[in-house]
C-alpha cells in the first residue's frame, strides 16, 4: 500500500471522522489514551459507527491505540493533529491547498500551501518529540514534565504571537496569515538561508539584522529570538534579509540575548571580516 501524503490523508477525513478525532485530542488533556467507553459516552454514538470511524483514523495514523485496564485506548497522534489543524485553517479561509513538504526538521515539519487566491504560503507543522522535549524544557526553564501535544501547541501559538507583534512593528519576518493547533500559516518569502549565500552587500545585511533584533527587544516587550544563527536568516532575491523561526523566544533574557549576537557576529566576521563590539551592539539594541 503506497504511503499517502498529510494532504491525502487530510482529505479523507469526512465530518464524522473529524469530530470523533477532535474529541480524542480534547479528552487527551485528561487520558494518556481515553478509553472507548468514554468515546462512546461522549458522542453518543452506535457502536458500528465509531468503530468504523476508528478503525479509519487508525489505519490512516491519525490515532495510535494501546490496551489499558483491559480496555482499547486512543491517542491522537501528531498526524492527526496536524489533520485537525488543516481543516480548521481551511475553515478560516487560510489555507485552500496543502502542497508538498519543503522542510523537516526536529520540531516542526514545513509545507508549502495556496491560500484562497491560488497564492503561495507557508504552514509550518510544531512537533515537540523525544529529540526536542530536553531542548524545549531546558530553554523554557520547565521544571516539570508536560505533555508533548500541549508543548507543540503552545509552541505554535508563541511563534504565531511573536510574528504577530514583530510584522505590526515593521520587521523583516514572514507575516503570520493564521495560526490553529500546531500550525502556523505565514507569508512565503523566496530566499536562501544566510549560510548557502554570499552576500554583495554583508555589511549592509548585518546592520538590518541587528536593527530587526533591536525591533524585537524595543517594540515586543524585550523579545530575544533564543536560536538566532545563520541557518534561520532568509537572504530574499533582493539582498534583504529575514529572520524566521521565532518559537523558542524568551522576554528580558540577556545571557540568551547575548548568545544571539555572538552567533551572529562571529559568522559575519569569519566569513566577511566584519568586526563589530558586541557590548556596543547590545547597547545599541538595548536604547543605552
Amino acid at each position: 500500500m503506497a504511503v499517502l501524503t498529510l494532504a491525502e490523508r487530510a482529505s479523507l477525513v469526512g465530518p464524522l471522522d473529524y469530530k470523533v478525532l477532535k474529541t480524542i485530542y480534547e479528552l487527551n488533556s485528561n487520558y494518556e489514551y481515553v478509553p472507548y467507553s468514554v468515546i462512546i459516552n461522549k458522542l453518543g454514538l452506535l457502536e458500528r459507527e465509531l468503530k468504523e470511524v476508528l478503525l479509519k483514523l487508525y489505519n490512516l495514523k491519525l490515532v495510535s491505540k494501546e490496551k489499558v485496564l483491559k480496555e482499547t485506548g486512543y491517542r491522537i497522534t501528531f498526524a492527526g493533529l496536524d489533520t485537525l489543524a488543516i481543516k480548521k485553517l481551511y475553515a478560516n479561509k487560510v489555507l485552500n491547498k496543502l502542497g508538498i513538504i519543503i522542510g523537516e526538521g526536529k520540531e516542526s515539519n514545513v509545507y508549502f500551501g495556496y491560500d484562497f487566491s491560488d497564492e503561495t504560503i507557508i504552514v509550518k507543522f510544531h512537533r515537540v518529540g523525544r529529540t526536542s522535549y530536553k531542548n524545549i524544557r531546558k530553554i523554557r526553564g520547565i521544571k516539570y514534565k508536560e505533555d508533548w501535544i500541549k508543548l507543540t501547541i503552545e509552541n505554535a501559538e508563541r511563534e504565531f504571537s511573536a510574528l504577530s507583534c514583530l510584522t505590526n512593528n515593521y520587521a523583516n519576518v514572514p507575516k503570520p496569515l493564521g495560526q490553529a493547533y500546531n500550525a502556523v500559516a505565514m507569508e512565503y518569502i523566496q530566499g536562501n538561508e544566510l549560510y548557502r549565500t554570499n552576500l554583495n552587500n554583508p555589511e549592509e545585511v548585518l546592520e538590518e539584522i541587528i536593527s530587526n533584533v533591536r525591533i524585537a527587544y524595543q517594540y515586543c516587550g524585550k523579545l530575544v529570538h533564543g536560536d538566532l544563527s545563520e541557518y534561520n536568516i532568509l537572504i530574499r532575491e533582493d539582498g534583504k534579509p529575514y529572520i524566521i523561526d521565532w518559537p523558542q523566544w524568551k522576554k528580558d533574557d540577556e545571557d540568551l540575548l547575548f548568545r544571539d549576537l555572538t552567533n551572529i557576529l562571529y559568522y559575519f566576521n569569519k566569513k566577511y571580516e566584519i568586526y563589530k563590539d558586541i557590548d556596543q551592539v547590545i547597547n545599541y539594541i538595548k536604547g543605552e
